[in-house]
């Protein structure tokens, strides 16, 4: 059994590294063309994606690299994806980016299982619509933070929030300590983050009600590189 890792653009290059050394396997750009791989029964993706596009290929151009992995490696059993949005239909589109590309992957090669970070759904039971993966290279660590509205305006007040608990803002290093502290985070006017602000208690107590309507209206989930992969879901 042998897993390959494939990187987009350049700057996602360090972390595909990184995250093939967690899991014993070879990493290598998209650019680079199919091959047989002794023992290849896993592709890894990790790049930019949006509902258009990911690792710089439509939805077409990426079951037809896929297909042509297969065409080399008769036993590539999984693909996975790691990257932003493509979960997400971003408010204007009718399928997310997966969504069209497990269809057509599916339907061409039978027995291929296609698996992503999930379709996220905010604490207050609605279904997002944009998605970030984070990734903090200093501690390995990485934070999937996804929200509610026709734009991405609530995404990122989520990252905000996860955020201002980590240096320079906050104590906490990396995404996974600052996500169990978010919990139960409430901001008081004796907290570093308010002192450095000077803020009054209106303002404290403003911060506060806008972090409770952004918690509600978000998904946030978070760890280090090693459980990456295992928050992986099957997409049918």
């Amino acid at each position: 059994m042998t897993t390959l890792v494939i990187w987009g653009e350049d700057d996602h290059k360090a972390r595909a590294q990184t995250l093939a050394n967690a899991c014993a396997a070879q990493a290598q750009a998209v650019g680079r063309k199919p091959k047989k791989v002794s023992g290849l029964d896993t592709l890894t993706f990790w790049g930019h994606g949006d509902a258009s596009k990911f690792c710089g290929l439509d939805a077409d151009e990426f079951v037809d690299f896929v297909s042509a992995w297969r065409k080399a490696n008769s036993g590539l059993r999984t693909v996975e994806m790691l990257t932003c949005n493509a979960r997400h239909r971003q408010g204007t589109y009718g399928d997310s980016y997966t969504e069209r590309v497990a269809t057509k992957l599916t339907t061409k090669h039978d027995g291929i299982r296609f698996r992503a970070l999930p379709v996220a759904t905010s604490a207050g039971g609605r279904t997002c619509e944009f998605s970030i993966l984070k990734w903090h290279p200093g501690t390995t660590t990485w934070a999937y933070v996804a929200a509610t509205g026709d734009k991405d305006h609530g995404m990122w007040a989520a990252v905000k929030l996860i955020e201002d608990l980590m240096p320079p803002r906050g104590g906490n290093q990396g995404y996974q300590l600052a996500f169990g502290a978010l919990q139960k985070f409430m901001l008081t006017k004796n907290h570093p983050y308010a002192t450095k602000r000077n803020l009054d208690q209106a303002q404290v107590d403003a911060y506060n009600a806008a972090a409770k309507a952004t918690k509600r209206e978000s998904y946030v989930i978070a760890g280090n590189v090693g459980t990456l992969r295992w928050c992986l879901g099957d997409i049918r």
